[in-house]
């Protein structure tokens, strides 16, 4: 992977606590951002602790504590940045819910709140954050799909449904954006050890493994540098793209 650049630059990052998110945050600060202001639903001890593990690598973090779903809470993420630093550069959409669900057994209360979760919060900060970077002239924007949104995946009606929403919502600014210099990019993460995968089952687990060429499930790590990639301007004459990073099993 290129070594990554991303010194002075300034990131609003939704579900950066835990998992992916977290590792995307710590992979950016390590990039040297300057800035990074985290939506996330709760600050618990969790969180506490990632927020002082990036401000020991020397990232000013701002947290907003609420719903990335919400359009208040976006807006105000969105404030925070403009105040604290005057712009936005980089937006990286990660957090995300799936109930795991079947289709006869996912709810109508579980399907909203996943495409609320998943699909209407990378909306509301992709809009938001779009107007921020228009005034400046430029701006980066990753958001999370994932393999299931290609194939429809085996993790419920609803979060396949949401991952493909992503991937049309990401083409359609991409070609919206480009005129600003604003470039809009996907990741599409397979199997990744996070506390999602950790509740597969053993047999489930065991099955998806014997479908990645790769033979292993990726690490958070490993699809963070790709985020940061996409961020930094090494991507530059990237965007409207879709990056599988799931070990080959979508080919």
């Amino acid at each position: 992977m290129f070594e990554v650049s991303l010194k002075g630059q300034v990131c609003l990052i939704t579900g950066a606590t835990r998992g992916i998110g977290k590792a995307v945050a710590l992979t950016m600060a390590k990039a040297d951002l300057m800035g990074l202001v985290i939506v996330d639903i709760q600050k618990d001890a969790v969180a506490e602790e990632t927020q002082k593990e990036l401000q020991s690598m020397g990232v000013d973090v701002k947290f907003v504590t609420g719903d990335a779903s919400s359009e208040d809470v976006i807006k105000e993420a969105v404030k925070v940045c403009v105040d604290s630093w005057g712009k936005i550069d980089i937006l990286a959409n990660i957090a995300g819910v799936s109930y795991m669900r079947g289709l006869e057994d996912t709810t109508v209360e579980q399907w909203d709140k996943v495409m609320a979760i998943n699909l209407r919060s990378t909306f509301l900060t992709m809009k938001y954050c779009s107007e921020v970077m228009k005034k400046q002239g430029y701006g980066s924007i990753v958001n999370t799909s994932s393999i299931a949104g290609i194939t429809g995946g085996n993790t419920g009606p609803d979060y396949g449904a949401s991952k493909a929403g992503i991937i049309a919502l990401t083409k359609f600014a991409a070609k919206k954006l480009g005129q600003y210099n604003i470039r809009v990019n996907a990741i599409a993460p397979g199997f990744i050890e996070t506390d999602m995968t950790a509740k597969l089952s053993d047999k489930v687990k065991e099955q998806a493994v014997s479908q990645i060429p790769l033979n292993r499930f990726g690490k958070p790590e490993e699809v963070a540098e790709l985020v940061a990639f996409l961020a930094g301007e090494k991507s530059n004459y990237i965007t409207g793209q879709v990056f599988h990073i799931d070990g080959g099993m979508v080919m």
